[in-house]
């Protein structure tokens, strides 16, 4: 037989294997879709994780021929993955503003605490412009800054984040851990030789500011991982994926304790569905922490 009658004849016969694929996940969908319905009408109470047994069952096993197995053991994997975003996204119920403080402001200036420097002047100075009578406070140490925010003292800082020379900044990053801060803004100073270092406007709370549509670069939402020695990164990014977001930048950064494990900060292009991709994490990715749901605007 002639190879291009060949491959017409395994074009056909996987175009009808895919044909039969597509009914049967069209199926599972309407069934992962029933499964939704059944646990949100037993589960109607807000912030219910239990929804989780629903996936409790235990997988039948399949059989197949020894030199199948690695691809239909990852295809049947990925199938488990979709259909638990399928349920996400039909179980999640819309919580307006939940993941953002609900707790009335208690300052009655944003007062603002930062080491003083010219390049951190200019930020404060961008990052004003977003804020309702704003103050400034200045401090000698960076763990002073944060301290300040950490201990209700005021209810914003400002800190680096990356340089032109460095990169990722990882002991910012490890004292935004440790002090529980959040990002709400950020911005890209540029010094007297041309490099650029980004600052962030940091809260206790996740904090959404307005910012007019003129004065924004971007918006970005910025999760942080420890996944323990099985990573799931590549399941994180098709969860996020799935739900609208876009992969910006990912930094990774060794455990000291660990050789095997590391710290994931993931940042994506913050336009997808955010309730549902936090569902989703809750329910899959127990070790995660949000750093930041965060404008990314103009250096004034």
């Amino acid at each position: 037989m002639a190879a291009s009658a060949k491959k017409q004849i395994i074009d056909g016969n996987v175009s009808k294997l895919d044909k039969i694929i597509s009914d049967t996940l069209e199926k599972r969908a309407y069934h992962i879709t029933e499964m939704a319905e059944s646990v949100l009408n037993e589960h109607v109470s807000e912030g219910d994780y239990s929804a989780n047994d629903a996936f409790a069952y235990k997988q039948k096993e399949y059989y197949c021929i020894e030199e199948n197995k690695q691809y239909v053991s990852a295809v049947q994997n990925g199938i488990r993955l979709f259909d638990r975003l399928m349920y996400v996204d039909k179980y999640c119920k819309k919580k307006d503003g939940g993941l953002f403080s609900s707790v009335a402001n208690t300052f009655e200036k944003d007062t603002v605490v930062y080491l003083k420097n010219p390049l951190t002047d200019i930020a404060y100075s961008t990052f004003s412009m977003h804020l309702n009578d704003p103050r400034v406070s200045y401090r000698e140490s960076f763990a002073d800054v944060c301290e300040d925010v950490y201990y209700n003292k005021a209810p914003y800082c400002i800190l680096p984040l990356e340089n032109y020379e460095d990169g990722r900044l990882s002991s910012f990053f490890n004292m935004i851990r440790k002090y529980e801060l959040k990002i709400v803004l950020s911005c890209n100073v540029e010094s007297a030789n041309g490099k650029i270092t980004k600052f962030a406007l940091l809260k206790r709370d996740i904090t959404k500011l307005t910012c007019p549509e003129t004065s924004v670069v971007g918006e970005y939402l910025e999760i942080g991982f420890n996944f323990g020695e099985k990573a799931k990164l590549n399941e994180v990014l098709t969860a996020a994926s799935y739900f609208g977001f876009e992969l910006n930048k990912i930094n990774s950064l060794p455990i000291y304790y660990s050789e095997k494990e590391y710290y994931f900060d993931v940042v994506f292009n913050g336009e997808g569905d955010l309730e549902k991709l936090i569902y989703w994490l809750e329910l899959e990715i127990p070790r995660y922490e949000i750093l930041g749901i965060y404008t990314e605007i103009k250096t004034i």
